[in-house]
């Protein structure tokens, strides 16, 4: 996990893994070290331009040197034009790499019961892809112009060479000074502003609700403390950096004017030509400007720093877990193992060393009052969540330790909430992978939902989105097919009878039955027990404080912890 001060060391990291990012960094770099060479030659231009011309009355030399400062200011312009495509090209390249990761991370944050949303991991890597793309990183390789720029003037006259450095020095250090008092207040403010956005997104969710009974103004209210309290925090942040912009523009103006006052005494003394102060001027703002660009853009950097900080956070602490081979003598179907599961904030476990096992073609039925952790042991089957102990083993492999896009396929799984996506009936059925027309017609008859479908305005090309107006009923039972779609080894039923009049309940039931037929090992949660009787081959009662016993239908328990 990367902590406060180590963004630059962990930065450097990652660039050290991956080499094609480094060489294009390399290649800006090298860019910028070549257009600073082009624009210096201006300067010196200038000089010779003003002791040799206009003293000797030379305009053949003017013409000469007036061409080389053509040639120097456009080369300078192309080398910035293409260090800009090479960057955003880099942008472009990350953007890509990290946007896949990041949702992968915060779908696991969010089974996790983390409450940053997946929205804010795609902000950080647009915070990311803008900053690399923009200008900020191209103002650090311009510094490279302030030791050239230093030397030069040394050659010129040390003192020139003095009065710049000090400069250069006075505004780094209001650059440090400004980080190091605004680092804090910007990711607190950040932070902050992150959370309540959370817990306000969560909140509209409800939109129906917060409406029909009045509580939209109380709500807004009691979110509007804490997001003040972020503004304010951003305020002081940027109040010290307008205080910083102002010193910073004021030793830059400063630096330029006692450059010329300078100039003058030396040229005075005949140790320094006139065209030399010009030259002194225009190669001291070359020196400054840069490390002053730096330190004003101040809140990128630290906006960036934020984002890198938060998606490593993100990517670290939940990270993909390490994939392992089934193993060799596990058995087929489903077997859950000493399951223990605590929840985060609590003290007893809901779940205490639960064991059963679902044979292929089996239909197990998970029974018991609300809050005995029957949804999360279906979630722990799945291997959506980590256990405190145990294991869950379909067909003699991990869920937890295997990769989604290599078991999703195997599992058919309807969560309580039923969630269509964005996309066509038939898409959402066929799970948003290579669209197979049959298949996700014969799972839809085999949910008892083709008839259904075939009502729908366009059939199976009708949208299912959260907007596309589909009752619960309806989506429960396209939700039920796209559980079926594939002909999965497991099928694994949160209530899936919950809000369906009786023709879909049997449905369901008659689905269920069907899946058993073809080999299935079925593990289902339901409060309506009387709509399973007769069918299941074994029972799974949670009771509190963890119990648990599993029997044969109408018969005793066959064992209890």
């Amino acid at each position: 996990m990367i902590r406060a001060g180590s963004t630059a060391a962990e930065v450097a990291q990652a660039l050290a893994r991956a080499p094609a990012f480094s060489g294009v960094l390399a290649t800006a770099f090298g860019m910028s070290v070549a257009r600073q060479a082009c624009l210096l030659g201006m300067p010196l231009l200038t000089m010779h331009i003003f002791d040799g011309v206009v003293e000797g009355n030379n305009f053949d030399t003017l013409t000469v040197l007036a061409l080389a400062f053509f040639v120097a200011l456009v080369m300078g312009g192309v080398m910035r034009a293409m260090r800009a495509m090479l960057m955003a090209a880099l942008a472009e390249s990350l953007a890509r790499r990290l946007t896949v990761e990041a949702l992968e991370a915060a779908v696991r944050s969010a089974l996790a019961g983390s409450r940053r949303p997946g929205l804010a991991a795609l902000q950080d890597t647009a915070e990311l892809r803008r900053f690399l793309g923009g200008g900020t990183i191209a103002d650090l390789f311009d510094m490279t112009a302030t030791p050239i720029g230093l030397v030069v003037l040394w050659m010129l006259h040390p003192v020139y060479a003095t009065i710049a450095f000090g400069a250069c020095v006075t505004i780094g250090a209001l650059g440090v000074v400004l980080d190091r008092t605004t680092r804090g207040m910007m990711r607190s403010a950040s932070d902050r502003q992150v959370q309540t956005s959370a817990e306000l997104q969560g909140r509209l969710r409800q939109a129906d609700m917060l409406e029909g009974l009045g509580m939209l103004g109380p709500v807004v209210r009691r979110w509007e403390p804490a997001q003040a309290t972020a503004l304010a925090e951003g305020d002081q942040a940027q109040g010290r950096a307008r205080a910083i912009r102002g010193i910073t523009e004021f030793t830059s103006y400063f630096a330029q004017g006692t450059m010329v006052v300078a100039g003058v005494i030396l040229a005075t003394h005949h140790q320094v030509s006139p065209g030399s102060i010009i030259a002194a001027t225009m190669l001291a703002n070359s020196a400054t400007s840069p490390i002053a660009r730096v330190v004003l853009s101040w809140r990128d950097w630290s906006m960036a720093a934020l984002a890198w900080r938060r998606l490593q956070e993100l990517f670290t602490d939940h990270a993909a877990p390490v994939a392992e081979a089934p193993a060799a003598d596990g058995p087929p179907g489903l077997w859950l193992r000493d399951i223990t599961w605590t929840p985060p904030e609590g003290t007893r476990p809901v779940l205490d060393g639960t064991t059963v096992y679902c044979p292929p073609g089996s239909i197990t039925l998970v029974l018991g009052p609300n809050g005995t952790g029957k949804s999360t042991l279906l979630r722990l089957a799945l291997g959506l969540m980590q256990p405190d102990a145990g294991t869950a083993l379909l067909e003699g492999q991990d869920t937890r330790r295997v990769a989604r896009d290599v078991i999703g396929p195997r599992i058919g799984y309807l969560p309580q909430d039923v969630q269509l996506l964005d996309g066509s009936v038939m898409r959402n059925i066929s799970r948003f992978g290579p669209e197979d027309a049959e298949a996700a017609v014969a799972a839809a008859r085999m949910a008892g939902v083709h008839d259904m479908i075939g009502r729908l305005p366009q059939g199976y090309a009708t949208e299912a989105g959260p907007t596309a107006g589909l009752s619960m009923g309806q989506k429960r039972m396209i939700g039920m097919a796209r559980a079926l779609f594939g002909a999965p080894s497991l099928l694994v039923l949160d209530e899936p009878e919950a809000g369906l009049d009786r023709p879909g309940r049997e449905a369901v039931l008659a689905a269920v039955l069907a899946a058993r037929a073809q080999g299935a090992a079925c593990l289902i949660v339901s409060h309506d027990p009387g709509l399973w009787h007769g069918q299941v081959d074994q029972l799974l009662r949670l009771a509190p404080r963890g119990g648990w016993q599993t029997e044969a239908p109408d018969k005793p328990a066959a064992r209890s912890a």
